[in-house]
């Protein structure tokens, strides 16, 4: 049982080369550039991970390595289970809970919305959004609740725009019973 309070951000890997150019689907260059001024993002808004989990996809690894660079402090990048698209959220679930700091999990679609959908939502319903390319959804957990919380939702489209904002805070409770 998770005893702390604890931050946790779920990424979706940046725009990677499509698989008919190259099956293994390194980052294009807006991709790498995108992670870059997400990770200095992420540092703006406070968020301090301890690691930074991530898939064995290249393009989940690169997004991994360049927010870790931008967040410019010596951050552990590790493997998860679970994060491939199709790999049980059963398996994945086990798998967080035994992170215990604040943490960035970066991977694919649709496992990171099931993920926090049943983060969140503590029950089996099916993913109500969908998360593009170098968005993240800002997760926190209130041990005394023993409960997760949405904290924010960011798309990576207001890292380059002045008409949006680049983050919403959500005061309501989405795990009320």
């Amino acid at each position: 049982m998770r005893v702390n309070d604890m931050d946790l951000v779920l990424i979706q890997n940046a725009e990677a080369i499509p698989k008919e150019l190259d099956p293994d689907r390194p980052l294009t260059a807006r991709g790498m550039e995108v992670a870059l001024q997400l990770g200095k993002f992420l540092k703006f808004a406070g968020i301090n991970p301890k690691k930074i989990f991530h898939s064995p996809k290249d393009r989940s690894r690169q997004t991994a390595e360049i927010v870790a660079k931008a967040l410019s402090r010596r951050i552990k990048l590790q493997l998860l289970k679970g994060l491939l698209p199709g790999d049980s959220i059963s398996d994945l679930l086990k798998e967080i809970k035994k992170i215990e700091e604040d943490s960035i999990i970066i991977g694919h679609e649709p496992t990171l919305s099931k993920l926090a959908v049943r983060l969140l939502v503590k029950s089996k319903v099916s993913p109500f959004f969908q998360m593009e390319p170098a968005s993240c959804l800002w997760l926190y957990y209130r041990a005394n609740e023993k409960g997760w919380f949405l904290k924010g939702f960011f798309r990576s489209q207001s890292l380059f725009s002045s008409e949006c904002p680049p983050i919403r805070l959500v005061p309501t409770n989405i795990n009320q019973r």
